[in-house]
């Protein structure tokens, strides 16, 4: 076996408010790295990463197979989805200092759940049948001079017997109580990211998901019920990283103190929230959708916190079954 990690696209230019679309390998595929690199115009608050920077700048960004999309979120979305299904995280640079500083990070766009596993990847296609298609923002804002590098990994003797699709659902609650949102049906489901636009903060103990539940033809099955603050805090359980914490504390020998105290605050991480079914990656606990009416996430919004929210299915998809 090998692996072939190879350049697509060599520091492009980025233009605010474009759509850039590119051909993927032939190749059996593992994962897309896109990596934007910038001049942070703007210097960093004393102590906080600017990572929300570059986590704007593309809106969407999409794999396209025969036109049908199997990956398909906001750049956001895929930091989170990196970090909470396949443990990825981008070791950016220079996100603390000074104005006008060169600054980069990487963007992962999975078709595994486990990256170069040569059992679950998307197979062998014909070109120009797998597309990339990234969505810049109409405002690039807080960065100037930006590029793109995009970078594939491929397995070309890889004989894959599934891969992962992740597409977005989306949803606004006009009104508070339980709201049911219909998750795909077909295909075996490993996991569910979800973003909630409120969380609880200050004195304010409010929640875009109060709680989750989910359904399978109207009967509770895995997540009975569960409440925000518990599914969140215990996401780390599986095997992602915290999700850039904002730092620690630094001994001065010649001041014989401490200094440069920087306390742990909210992370990248504090909309998301990660309901996983497949815990060990063998099947036992994944859930299974074939031959059900309906299977459903139902969520209870917050008095308070009607505010937008996305679900992201990560869908286990036989590898000679099409989209």
């Amino acid at each position: 076996m090998e692996f072939i990690h190879s350049v697509l696209a060599q520091d492009e230019t980025v233009a605010a408010g474009t759509v850039v679309s590119y051909d993927l390998p032939v190749n059996p595929l593992s994962h897309i790295l896109v990596t934007l690199k910038y001049t942070r115009t703007d210097a960093a608050a004393d102590g906080i990463p600017t990572f929300p920077i570059v986590l704007a700048l593309m809106t969407k960004i999409e794999v396209l197979y025969k036109g049908s999309a199997i990956f398909s979120m906001s750049g956001a979305d895929a930091v989170a989805a990196g970090l909470l299904v396949n443990g990825f995280e981008s070791w950016g640079h220079n996100y603390l200092g000074v104005a006008l500083e060169e600054t980069s990070f990487t963007f992962l766009v999975p078709l595994t759940r486990t990256l170069y596993s040569e059992r679950e990847c998307f197979p062998r296609s014909t070109r120009g049948e797998l597309i990339l298609q990234v969505s810049y923002a109409a405002a690039l804002t807080g960065a100037t001079a930006v590029k793109a590098q995009i970078e594939t990994v491929e397995l070309p003797n890889a004989a894959p017997e599934n891969y992962l699709r992740m597409t977005t659902l989306t949803f606004t609650p006009a009104v508070a109580g339980e709201h049911d949102i219909e998750l795909p049906i077909g295909n075996p489901i490993s996991e569910l990211v979800l973003f909630g636009t409120t969380f609880p903060v200050g004195t304010t103990d409010v929640a875009t998901r109060g709680y989750i539940q989910i359904l399978v033809d109207n009967y509770r099955r895995f997540y009975s019920h569960s409440n925000f603050e518990t599914i969140h805090n215990m996401q780390g359980r599986m095997r992602c990283p915290p999700g850039f914490w904002f730092g620690h504390q630094h001994w001065l020998e010649a001041l014989t103190s401490l200094t440069g105290w920087q306390f742990p605050g909210n992370h990248l991480l504090k909309q998301y929230v990660h309901v996983p079914f497949d815990i060990f990656r063998d099947g036992r606990y994944i859930l299974q959708t074939a031959g059900k009416s309906d299977v459903i996430l139902r969520i209870s919004v917050d008095v308070g916190a009607e505010d937008p929210m996305r679900c992201i299915p990560c869908e286990i998809v036989p590898a000679g079954g099409g989209v």
